[in-house]
């Protein structure tokens, strides 16, 4: 398996020696690769830009670190998957160098990705060959996180009956805690969980922040890595630099706490960032805490705005400032938010997940391709417009 970024030798460390999990899934993942070590001869995992390593975990799972970005320099990375000698390799991500490459080999291919491919630089030109490439028949396994993310491989091009929508478990339930009838007291306080970058929202948060100051104490904590110096001087040089608390990379098993403890969570990611569905939006309404997020086309449909979340016009700061400002102004709106996440988190749930869908795609039974086949877009698909007829 070839992931773009990642250190799953690190992640193995963290999680023995103490304790921690820094991003969610990279404990499930592990015992998951474990899961199918059991079962097969040997199981490679390669993160492509972790430092240059080769090393066989306690459980058997070679982990491997390629020191290079594969789009750039994909033969490196070639090199380190022909001295693995795989029977099977799944991409995880749309590689195309290492894709274009794959098709021509002869062990069986397969690619998952959590990439939204709305943003038309994606789309149009970098992009362009990927349905073909996974419409050819020897890509056996194409799947994306989250149905709008699958869908839009469909809007692409790929075909239905290839497509499945993939998602980790989440443990992290809404039923879990009680819905919230009102902020806490002021100042309001606002998280935001994730990379720090322009496409994820970062600087309109910190502007909607300098927008809110005059009528509202809002402080705002954000807790992830990225160009931490450059919008720490956005939010000095907008009036907020006292109000803006950069937290550093935070090891997942804290945020559910920080967000429950959070007035709001706030998802803004521009169109422009090519997620499939952030685990920071699951994590967000199984807290129960209010989440104010942007119209990304990832969320749509799984979020009404005023009922499960505040959704504003991505890339707006006042939008998002109005947002946040009505969640504090009106109380009623506040609980009808926090209580109503919670329906929206159950609608975003998928009964594929990431360890079970590759374990039966290794091992490729009768019933493993039936179990497969039945869970495409094509046969949602064909349910949805059977539903739809029904009620009709």
């Amino acid at each position: 398996m070839v992931h773009y970024a990642g250190d799953y030798r690190e992640a193995d460390r963290l999680r023995r020696e103490e304790g921690k999990e820094m991003y969610y899934g990279h404990g499930y993942v592990l015992d998951q690769l474990a899961a199918l070590r059991a079962e097969h001869d040997a199981v490679g995992f390669l993160c492509a830009l972790a430092p240059r390593y080769w090393e066989m975990l306690e459980t058997g799972v070679t982990v491997i670190g390629a020191d290079t970005d594969p789009d750039r320099n994909p033969d490196a990375v070639i090199a380190l998957i022909e001295r693995f000698a795989p029977t099977h390799l799944i991409l995880f991500g749309p590689m195309m160098p290492l894709i274009r490459w794959a098709r021509a080999q002869p062990f069986r291919l397969g690619v998952v990705m959590a990439d939204s491919f709305a943003n038309p630089y994606y789309r149009w030109i970098r992009f362009r060959t990927l349905p073909e490439s996974l419409n050819d028949a020897r890509v056996t396994l194409v799947a994306n996180h989250g149905l709008n993310a699958a869908r839009g491989l469909v809007d692409l091009g790929v075909r239905a009956d290839k497509v499945l929508a993939w998602d980790f478990p989440h443990h992290r339930t809404p039923d879990d805690l009680s819905p919230k009838t009102a902020p806490a007291a002021r100042p309001f306080e606002l998280l935001f969980v994730g990379s720090i970058s322009a496409k994820k929202g970062v600087g309109d948060l910190i502007d909607a922040v300098a927008l809110l100051k005059p009528a509202h104490d809002v402080r705002l904590s954000i807790a992830g890595v990225g160009a931490r110096d450059r919008f720490a001087g956005r939010a000095a040089k907008r009036g907020v630099g006292d109000r803006v608390t950069f937290l550093g990379l935070v090891p997942n098993g804290e945020i559910a706490a920080m967000m429950r403890a959070a007035d709001a969570v706030v998802v803004p990611s521009r169109h422009a960032f090519p997620e499939g569905l952030p685990l920071t939006l699951f994590e967000g309404l199984a807290s129960r805490t209010p989440v104010v997020a942007s119209d990304h086309p990832m969320f749509r449909g799984h979020l009404e705005d005023g009922a499960s979340a505040m959704v504003f016009r991505a890339g707006r700061p006042r939008a998002l400032a109005a947002a946040i400002a009505a969640l504090i102004a009106d109380p009623a709106l506040y609980a009808r938010v926090s209580a109503g996440g919670a329906a929206a988190w159950h609608r975003m749930q998928s009964p594929v997940k990431w360890g079970e869908m590759i374990a039966r795609w290794v091992r490729d039974r009768d019933d493993d391709r039936a179990w497969l086949s039945a869970h495409t877009l094509a046969e949602q698909m064909l349910s949805e417009r059977a539903l739809a007829a029904k009620q009709r």
